[in-house]
């Protein structure tokens, strides 16, 4: 309370506490998912980030699924978000390599979220703009039909799958941040017997999950660019 002046007690105001809403709780996600790679958000932990009852998390979601679709639904915005200015590059391909590489950047930098995201469907905004944003460029490579589903599909698995297990990785040795080795019995195993893996065995000691998947990408899109120019 503050010293009386002119015959009058003044009191303070207090400071009203954040305004608890959808956004703000997924916001509390991800900065705990940020900061503690390792750790998977609860009730708990919201409440005590956000300073309030984690009861009151019923309010706005019903379960921890649904924030967890929410969160996972976020992410999609925010690695679409640098192709959908006006200095996002016109050939579809770099538009689509550059998106779905910033997905797995997004999944690394947290981890905890986005290792849920092959078995997950958000229904949320996001992940319809970045489905909608893929058959775009698909269609731009000169697909159509059957043809453009199909590659929608064989992008959308792999990389929600790749980005899914490089994730866990993180989550398991998070100083990794994807590059850990892919083949990691073939380093320290005896491969006596297998001659092709002994020929290769210093080039597949090499692989890691990131230049796994941009090898993988690269592949797929290599197929969708000659069948979208035939």
């Amino acid at each position: 309370m503050a010293q009386p002046r002119n015959g009058r007690v003044e009191v303070q105001p207090t400071r009203k506490p954040a305004r608890l809403d959808a956004d703000t709780i997924v916001e509390a996600v991800l900065e705990l998912a940020h900061d503690d790679p390792q750790s998977r958000f609860t009730f708990k932990s919201l409440g005590d980030a956000l300073g309030v009852d984690p009861t009151a998390m019923y309010r706005h979601f019903r379960n921890r699924e649904a924030i967890l679709r929410a969160a996972l639904d976020r992410l999609f915005s925010m690695a679409l978000a640098g192709e959908t200015t006006g200095n996002a590059p016109k050939d579809w391909r770099t538009r689509l390599e550059r998106y779905l590489n910033s997905l797995i950047e997004v999944f690394i930098e947290y981890p905890s979220i986005g290792c849920d995201a092959f078995a997950t469907d958000t229904f949320g905004q996001g992940e319809l703009h970045t489905i909608e944003f893929i058959l775009g460029c698909l269609r731009d490579a000169g697909l159509s039909g059957d043809r453009l589903v199909h590659y929608y599909g064989a992008l959308e698995s792999y990389t929600l799958g790749q980005g899914s297990g490089i994730a866990q990785e993180v989550l398991a040795k998070p100083n990794s941040d994807g590059h850990e080795p892919w083949l990691q019995a073939v380093a320290v195993a005896s491969v006596r017997g297998f001659p092709l893996i002994e020929e290769h065995r210093h080039r597949l000691v090499s692989l890691d999950g990131l230049n796994v998947f941009s090898a993988g990408l690269g592949a797929i899109l290599d197929s969708a660019e000659r069948e979208g120019t035939q």
